[in-house]
C-alpha cells in the first residue's frame, strides 16, 4: 500500500501510511520531516493507542514474537533493534521465509549476521574517510573495521533499543543516543524510532529520527533487509538514475538512464554485486521460484535503492535508503540529488516500508 498524501490546515502537511484502530496513526511532512506539530498529533492520538492496549513502556525482552494470521515475524531488541526474522506458516508447520532467519544467539556489534532487517540511522552506508565538513565544523566519526578508513551504515544496529509498546502484532522500539556517552560515534543528540506492524499479508516497517540537538544536524536513514533467495530468482524495479562508486564503494558520479533504460528486470546470481540507485520507483517485487512473491513499497525520503548480493549469492540485500554512500560530503561538494537532509532542532526524518508477501 503507498502512502497517501493529504493535508491538514494550511501549517503542516503530513503523510498516512496505513490507518487502523489498532495501529496509532502518524503524520510526515511530504519530504519526511516533522516539526513540533508531530509531537502535539502524538498526545492528540495517545488514545487511539490505549485502545489498542499497547503497554507501558517496559525492558525488552531478548526476543519479541509478533503473529498474524499465517504471518510471523521475531524482533531482537537488545540485538541493535533488529527485525530478525519474518515468514509465513503453511498448514502442517511449513515454513516460508521471507528474511534469511537471524539464529545466531550472542555476535560482535560489528560483525553482524548477515540475517534479517537492522535500521540503518544517522546514515547509511559509507562515509569516506569516517569525516565530513558540516557548518564549517569537521565531524571525525569511528571507522568501522570493515570499511576502514571509512565509516559504515551509522552506528544504532550496533547499540540496544528499548520496547517502548507492543502489541500481539505490532510493537515500537526506540534509542535514545547522547553525544556524551559516544562522542566519536555522532556529535548530535537524537532520537531513533521503529515500529513494525505485522498483519495477514505482510508487515510495514517505520523508522524515524528525532533531533533532540540545540543546532541542525544531516540526517539520513533505511532499512537494510536480507531477503531469502536462490539463484536465479527474478527481482523488478524501476530508477531515473545510478550513482557510480569508486573503488572503495563511495558515490562518486550520478549518471541518468534513458527511458528505455528506467525499468530494471534482473536476475539473482551468484556474482558479488553493489549498485546505488536513485530516483528510484519506490516498488520492487521479488518473484520466487518456490512461487513467492514480496513486493517492497515505500515513499520519500527514502529516494535511494541498494542493491546488494554477496559472491555466491548467499541472500539479496533491496536496501531502501534516503541518501547515497557518502553524502554528507558529495553535497558539500555541490553535487546534486545526493539525497541527504538537515535535520532542525525538534525535527523528525519518517520513512514507511511495506512488504507483502502472496
Amino acid at each position: 500500500m503507498r502512502p497517501n498524501f493529504f493535508d491538514i490546515g494550511q501549517t503542516h502537511y503530513w503523510t498516512a501510511v496505513k490507518f487502523d484502530i489498532s495501529n496509532p496513526p502518524h503524520v510526515n511532512k511530504p519530504a519526511g520531516i516533522r516539526s513540533q506539530g508531530w509531537k502535539r498529533m502524538r498526545k492528540e492520538t495517545a488514545h487511539i493507542a490505549r485502545a489498542a492496549s499497547f503497554d507501558e513502556p517496559h525492558v525488552p525482552a531478548s526476543v519479541c514474537n509478533l503473529a498474524a494470521g499465517a504471518m510471523h515475524a521475531a524482533v531482537r531488541p537488545h540485538d541493535g533493534g533488529r527485525l530478525a526474522s519474518l515468514w509465513r506458516e503453511a498448514p502442517g508447520n511449513r515454513r516460508t521465509d521471507v528474511l534469511v532467519p537471524l539464529t545466531a544467539g550472542s555476535f560482535d556489534p560489528l560483525v553482524w549476521p548477515k540475517a534479517g532487517t537492522y535500521p540503518l540511522a544517522p546514515y547509511s552506508n559509507r562515509i569516506r574517510n569516517a569525516a565530513f565538513r558540516f557548518s564549517e565544523t569537521l565531524v571525525q566519526l569511528a571507522s568501522h573495521p570493515a570499511t576502514a578508513p571509512h565509516s559504515l551504515h551509522g552506528f544504532c544496529q550496533q547499540r540496544p533499543w528499548s520496547v517502548t509498546a507492543q502489541t500481539a502484532t505490532q510493537i515500537e522500539m526506540r534509542y535514545r543516543h547522547e553525544p556524551a556517552h559516544a562522542p566519536d560515534a555522532w556529535p548530535w543528540a537524537f532520537e531513533a524510532i521503529q515500529r513494525i506492524m505485522l498483519d495477514p499479508t505482510g508487515l510495514i516497517h517505520e523508522i524515524g529520527v528525532e533531533s533532540r540537538a540545540d543546532t541542525p544536524m544531516p540526517m539520513g536513514l533505511g532499512i537494510h533487509p536480507y531477503f531469502a533467495v536462490s539463484i536465479g530468482d527474478r527481482f523488478q524495479f524501476k530508477a531515473d538514475a545510478i550513482w557510480e562508486a569508486d573503488a572503495d564503494g563511495c558515490g562518486r558520479r550520478l549518471r541518468a538512464f534513458a527511458n528505455n533504460e528506467r525499468l530494471h528486470d534482473l536476475r539473482h546470481g551468484a556474482m558479488e554485486t553493489t549498485i546505488y540507485y536513485a530516483g528510484w520507483s519506490g516498488t520492487a517485487s521479488l518473484h520466487r521460484q518456490d512461487g513467492t512473491t514480496i513486493v517492497m513499497e515505500t515513499a520519500a525520503p527514502l529516494d535511494h535503492l541498494v542493491v546488494h548480493a554477496p559472491s555466491g549469492g548467499a541472500y539479496l540485500c533491496l536496501e531502501p535508503v534516503s541518501h547515497v554512500a557518502d553524502a554528507f560530503n558529495l553535497a558539500p561538494a555541490g553535487l546534486p540529488e545526493t539525497g541527504m537532509r538537515v535535520l532542525h532542532p525538534g525535527e523528525t526524518l519518517w520513512a514507511s516500508v511495506r512488504i507483502t508477501v502472496t
